[in-house]
């Protein structure tokens, strides 16, 4: 009866903590800034009371989530686990472009969290104390480690993906790997708009069959005829006219960029 009676041991402060983030991390994550006290309650199955005597305030707790994600969207383990499940018995073409595909998706992740620190910052006032600067340097310094680890184990998965092709490489296997990875950034980095992102399988042709034939080869269509004007302008293309739109197949080459 004793026993029966007996209530559960309460949980640890920083268990609790961690309860508590791991369950509000996708409405964070969906909402950003914008969720509000009830929300986050109603996610994490606890009053508004237990949030704030836990966390001090929603501000203190969205940032824990943010940190959080991020250093989930960073983890290398996660990375070469994803990179090395990618069947080595694909074609060359379709292995980076399930790399591009997994490393966007990555990318993306931890832009959307630094998305939420920046609101989160900018929304504070201006702290100027040893504590404060102490803390944000430790933040800084133990995610650019964990950046680092994440490249290490980025490096050793993109390399088991180029394993079966090594004997067909023309450039040094470290330049192919920085070559794919410029390839992922570069989705992230254009702020203009201008132009859709290429798509995945696109770009992975590129990589692997180069962007020109041999010299004075007529230049091959492939691919639907657009509709209209407006149609061809979605296309996207920087090589020499007659190149093919995304979404259709490249013309076979001889040799291959990598």
């Amino acid at each position: 009866m004793d026993n029966a009676r007996r209530r559960a041991a309460p949980m640890a402060p920083e268990d609790r903590k961690a309860a508590i983030v791991d369950s509000v991390l996708p409405l964070v994550g969906e909402r950003g800034v914008d969720v509000t006290s009830r929300e986050l309650a109603q996610a994490a199955g606890v009053a508004e009371g237990t949030l704030f005597r836990a966390f001090g305030d929603k501000t203190a707790l969205v940032g824990a989530v943010a940190v959080e994600g991020l250093h989930r969207a960073a983890g290398p383990e996660q990375a070469l686990a994803e990179l090395t499940a990618i069947d080595p018995g694909l074609p060359l073409e379709r292995r980076l472009e399930l790399v591009i595909e997994t490393g966007r998706g990555r990318a993306a992740e931890a832009m959307r969290w630094m998305s939420v620190l920046r609101h989160l910052q900018a929304a504070l006032p201006p702290v100027d104390d040893d504590t404060s600067r102490q803390r944000m340097t430790a933040f800084r310094d133990k995610f650019m480690a964990q950046r680092l680890s994440q490249h290490e184990a980025t490096v050793a998965g993109i390399t088991a993906v180029l394993a079966p092709d090594l004997h067909r490489l023309r450039v040094p296997v470290d330049v192919a790997i920085s070559l794919i990875e410029s390839a992922i950034a570069g989705a992230h980095m254009r702020f203009d708009n201008l132009l859709p992102t290429i798509p995945a399988d696109v770009l992975a042709d590129a990589l692997v069959n180069g962007l020109a034939g041999p010299p004075n080869e007529p230049a091959k269509k492939s691919g639907p005829e657009l509709p209209d004007a407006a149609a061809s302008s979605t296309a996207v293309s920087t090589a020499a006219p007659g190149a093919p739109i995304p979404g259709s197949p490249a013309p076979s080459l001889e040799g291959n960029c990598l």
